[in-house]
């Protein structure tokens, strides 16, 4: 294991702490004194925890620090009548009763404006070796920043954690681990890792009168790439008011409302910005051939494309005005995250759900990313029993896999979709291929190393200008950050 010090601590609290106000918001092998009952012979139905045994724990208190914001995607401290709400509890609540423990949340603000108070609350625990969290539920986008001061264990060792199983991500293990270390892990533990997956919905009254070819279909068969996509939105665009100029009261091909949704290209053609190295160590690759043709490619689809809506303004400003124009039936397809599909029942039109495209035939797989609105997971160094923050970790995620992600898919299916086989296995096939780029997942850590494309559409910038002029400092930080990964 790495070994950390206390005074190593105190150097990153007291040279970066600071610094983070400047950047721009889901073992040891000893298990205490449990006893561990053997499985009987009546058990040989489908077993939701998978293997995972059962123990007794005599009680003892799993301490959750979460983000007040989305602590109900891990923690529900009552039963609501909300159905996903409930699933949360009714899982933690199983978890609790088969392992003899208590489930204690200590909620904290956590989003982009107190990231810097979130982590002087782990650090100070920490520092006092008080063992006050078995596990943390950090923000995606800011987490990252606790790693150099050596606050958190090395999750590969922790045996009790089974990280190479479905209802983690072996995808996401594998591209967050270097010299074999990683911090920070999501899985269906927590259902906001599905909830920001950027997808594709499409109008399906408008797909059938443009008489295209079905989407699902094309999707199913291995066809649904980057080409077949931009001929469908081709030549939709129609300027309904009459105003010789493109606005949201007109109809589109496609709708976007922010950058990243462009830049989550790279990811759909499985070209990340990062490369792992055979010895386990990871390199920045976010200026290659590849990078370059897709930057080229939906930079001129972004900026230069009339079937496209896209202001390029506030987030916050233009996402109703394109959620309205997809909703009004004035868009075939609606780039955003699933978190949208409830509000996507208001529309009249049914609606289905894709995957991002494929960069051509030839790529085995669709991928997509989770935005970093999510909750990632971590475990405190200090924490006095890191098997057993493992293993309940464990066991809430593998419950999840039966008891929280069905319910999640089952809200996301409503309404619209008619709850449609097809959307089912887009869903399935959606969650295959989420994946996360260690450059874009630290972006915030690096000088936005890994939001390259994102950057040069917000700036209007070609890529080669924007490289040459951010190359050093992002090659600079990057190599900082991975200080944190020696070994």
């Amino acid at each position: 294991m790495i070994k950390r010090t206390l005074s190593g601590i105190l150097t990153f609290i007291i040279i970066c702490l600071p610094l983070l106000t400047l950047q721009g918001c889901g073992g040891s092998g000893n298990t205490g004194s449990a006893d561990t009952t053997a499985i009987t012979a009546a058990e040989t139905e489908f077993d939701p925890y998978y293997g995972l045994e059962r123990k007794d724990f005599n009680g003892k208190t799993f301490t959750m620090l979460t983000r007040a914001a989305c602590e109900n995607v891990i923690y529900v401290e009552e039963d609501s009548g909300d159905a996903l709400n409930d699933a949360v509890k009714s899982r933690n609540r199983a978890v609790e009763e088969r392992y003899n423990i208590t489930i204690k949340s200590v909620p904290k603000p956590n989003e982009w404006e107190q990231r810097n108070e979130f982590l002087a609350t782990i650090t100070s625990s920490v520092l006092a070796g008080d063992g006050a969290f078995d596990i943390v539920q950090g923000y995606a986008a800011t987490i990252g920043a606790g790693f150099e001061a050596g606050i958190y264990l090395n999750l590969n060792e922790i045996d009790s954690l089974r990280l190479d199983q479905p209802w983690w991500s072996e995808i996401i293990r594998d591209e967050l681990t270097v010299n074999g270390i990683l911090y920070a892990i999501t899985g269906d533990i927590a259902y906001d890792l599905w909830a920001n997956t950027h997808v594709i919905y499409f109008n399906k009254v408008l797909s059938d009168s443009y008489k295209l070819e079905s989407p699902y279909e094309a999707v199913t068969s291995g066809k649904w790439v980057y080409d077949l996509y931009l001929s469908m939105l081709t030549g939709l665009y129609s300027d309904v008011n009459g105003d010789s100029k493109s606005g949201e009261e007109d109809s589109f091909g496609a709708v976007y409302y922010d950058s990243l949704s462009f830049d989550n290209f790279h990811n759909a053609f499985g070209v990340p910005y990062t490369r792992h190295n055979d010895d386990g160590s990871v390199s920045l690759d976010n200026y290659n051939e590849k990078i370059i043709a897709i930057s080229e490619k939906v930079y001129d689809l972004a900026l230069n494309n009339t079937d496209i809506y896209f202001t390029n303004g506030d987030v916050l400003s233009t996402r109703d005005t394109a959620l309205n124009i997809f909703m009004g039936g004035r868009g075939l397809f609606l780039h955003t995250t699933l978190t949208y599909s409830s509000r996507l029942r208001a529309m009249d039109d049914d609606f289905g759900i894709l995957p991002y495209p494929k960069g051509d035939e030839a790529q085995e797989r669709y991928y997509t990313a989770s935005r970093d609105g999510r909750s990632m997971f971590t475990i405190p160094i200090d924490v006095a029993d890191p098997e057993f923050s493992g293993f309940i970790a464990e066991a809430l995620c593998t419950l999840s896999r039966s008891e929280v992600i069905p319910v999640y898919h089952d809200i996301v299916l409503k309404g619209k979709t008619a709850r449609d086989e097809d959307s089912q296995v887009m869903l399935d096939i959606i969650r295959e291929g989420i994946i996360l780029d260690f450059a874009a997942e630290y972006a915030v850590q690096t000088e936005r190393a890994g939001f390259i494309i994102r950057d040069c559409i917000q700036g209007k910038q070609e890529i080669a200008s924007f490289y040459a002029a951010n190359k050093t400092k992002q090659e600079t930080a990057f190599a900082k950050f991975l200080e944190a990964y020696k070994i």
